[in-house]
């Protein structure tokens, strides 16, 4: 298998095509190099050589790329920032997004609020799941949690895709994040002084040893649970759809046995991680993969590559949610793993329960293949049902 060589940004590497791409750079002695954005990369695609690469703050520390490609949209947060500086904001910022309101809302709320988001159209008898469903319900949720006026929903996930533009489009990603900063300042300045249950009180109401959050640090990560959370849930909602609507004997083991939704979601996000490539600044210099790079190097983390790794699943390329469940790199691995990583998990398994219950009949009309080669997701997603049979609540 002959390695093709591209460039990660400029080829949206249409549905297998990018999986076929990371399997070839495996096999390239020495070690695989694309682009990004026309600069050399190193591609790194095995599962033990990521994982140990991901974890090495030391030598290969997260920060440098996301103050590149994040902090001057959002602002400075934990995702940004290494060693010290990130433990203390990892330390104010986690409880909020694990607190009991954040259990209770998942636990209580999400089932009902895809119910709610089901109901606009379920009397209809078609949709585009993209445009009236995984492109709602993770920006939804993230506005209940955050306090967030729903009326303006709609322009926050235009807002929230524009602002993960940057460095390509600077100048709108910036405009973006700063109309989400308008939206979010006068929820601020209400929960200061009446503080409720939310994710903007519990980051205001954190407090360690006397540090506590500025405003500004609270609105750049509520701007980040926007930019990045909610985005990549939703991606990985359309990809996740596609592939159990592809095969229908998936869709209905789901129906007859809804716990089984947490192992398709786990397979899903396997088979196509919503963060295929995920790029890293070689700050200090080091050997990645036994590739001996200097500082200033570009490594390109193939998430979706280490997920196929036959080394680690067997027959990779294959769809089959009773396989084992071994871990996989979908969230990251080390110090910057995704702190949301359960909760998209149970807004993808909502989902998915959720849409299999409600829509019966439901077939696939049309679908686009998931595409991108850094970020990935399905833009088209036609499905139809029996209206006649379906149910409201």
């Amino acid at each position: 298998m002959r390695f093709e060589s591209v460039d990660f940004v400029a080829d949206p590497l249409v549905g297998d095509r990018l999986h076929r791409v990371l399997a070839s750079a495996r096999t390239v002695p020495g070690g695989a190099w694309g682009s990004l954005v026309g600069q050399r990369a190193l591609v790194v695609t095995g599962f033990d050589e990521l994982r140990t690469f991901l974890a090495d703050d030391e030598q290969f520390p997260g920060g440098p790329v996301y103050e590149f490609q994040i902090e001057p949209v959002v602002g400075r947060t934990f995702i940004s920032a290494d060693g010290a500086e990130h433990h203390r904001l990892r330390q104010l910022t986690m409880p909020a997004f694990r607190s009991r309101a954040i259990t209770g809302f998942v636990d209580d709320e999400l089932v009902p609020l895809a119910h709610e988001i089901v109901d606009r159209f379920v009397a209809r008898g078609e949709a585009d799941l993209v445009t009236e469903l995984t492109e709602v319900l993770p920006y939804r949720s993230i506005s209940r949690k955050v306090g967030l006026p729903v009326e303006s929903e709609g322009r926050q996930r235009a807002l929230a895709r524009t602002m993960l533009t940057y460095p390509v489009t600077p100048d709108a990603a910036v405009a973006a994040a700063a109309e989400v900063g308008a939206l979010v300042a006068p929820v601020i300045e209400q929960r200061r002084r009446e503080p409720t249950d939310d994710v903007v009180s519990g980051l205001l109401g954190a407090e360690r040893d006397g540090d506590r959050l500025s405003d500004e640090q609270v609105s750049s990560h509520v701007q980040l649970m926007y930019a990045v959370g909610a985005t990549t849930t939703a991606d990985a909602m359309s990809s996740m759809l596609r592939l159990v609507l592809t095969h229908p004997e998936v869709a209905e083991r789901v129906r007859a046995e809804p716990a089984h939704a947490s192992r398709v979601v786990h397979e899903c996000l396997r088979c196509e991680s919503p963060v295929a490539v995920l790029p890293r600044l070689v700050a200090r210099g080091g050997t990645v993969g036994g590739v001996e790079l200097p500082a200033g190097s570009l490594v390109l983390a193939a998430l979706a590559g280490a997920n196929r790794d036959p080394a680690v699943f067997a027959d990779p390329d294959r769809f089959d949610p009773d396989r084992d469940e071994s871990d996989i790199l979908t969230f990251g691995f080390g110090t910057k793993h995704c702190p949301g990583a359960h909760l998209g998990r149970r807004q993808l398994a909502a989902a998915l329960t959720v849409v299999l219950e409600r829509l019966p009949g439901l077939r696939l009309v049309e679908a686009t293949e998931p595409s991108g080669g850094i970020l990935r997701s399905v833009s088209t997603l036609r499905v139809s049902w029996d209206a006649r049979a379906a149910t409201r609540v």
